[in-house]
C-alpha cells in the first residue's frame, strides 16, 4: 500500500473502532458522492483537534493485472487525497491528516458473480493517536 510520509505521526495506531466516517465514490472517480460535503463540515467541527487517517480503497474492477493493480492503488490514494483537500478547504489543519492508499487489497465486500462492488470504492476516516 502507498502511504504519504508525515513525520512524527504513528499511522499504525488505529483500528476499525476508530472509524468516524466513510465516503463512497462512483466507479473510476475520485469525486465523492453528494453526501460528502455535509459530512466534511461535521468532521471539521468535531475532530479538528485530532489526527485523522484517510484510508483510500478501490474496487477490484480492472485489477486482474499488475498494471490494473497499480491503477487501483493510484485511484485509492487519489480518493483519500480528494477528501484531504476537502477537509483542508473547510479549515481542517493539514498537518493533522495522513493519507493511505490500499488499492483493492481491503475490500468491504468480496467480488463474486453479481456482487456490486460500490462499497469497495471508498475512503474510511479514522481517528489516530497523536
Amino acid at each position: 500500500s502507498y502511504q504519504e510520509e508525515i513525520s512524527d505521526n504513528n499511522v499504525n495506531s488505529y483500528t476499525d473502532e476508530d472509524k468516524v466516517a466513510v465516503f463512497y465514490f462512483p466507479n473510476n472517480s475520485i469525486i465523492p458522492d453528494a453526501k460528502a460535503e455535509s459530512v466534511i463540515i461535521e468532521i471539521v467541527k468535531i475532530y479538528s483537534n485530532n489526527l485523522l487517517i484517510l484510508e483510500g480503497h478501490a474496487s477490484s474492477t480492472g485489477g486482474d493485472s499488475p498494471e490494473g493493480k497499480k491503477i487501483n492503488m493510484n485511484i485509492s490514494f487519489a480518493r483519500a487525497d480528494a477528501i484531504k483537500k476537502m477537509l483542508i478547504s473547510k479549515g481542517f489543519p493539514e498537518d493533522n491528516i495522513n493519507v493511505i492508499g490500499k488499492g483493492d487489497l481491503k475490500p468491504e465486500v468480496e467480488p463474486s458473480g453479481n456482487i456490486i462492488e460500490s462499497k469497495n470504492r471508498r475512503v474510511e476516516v479514522f481517528l489516530a493517536s497523536k
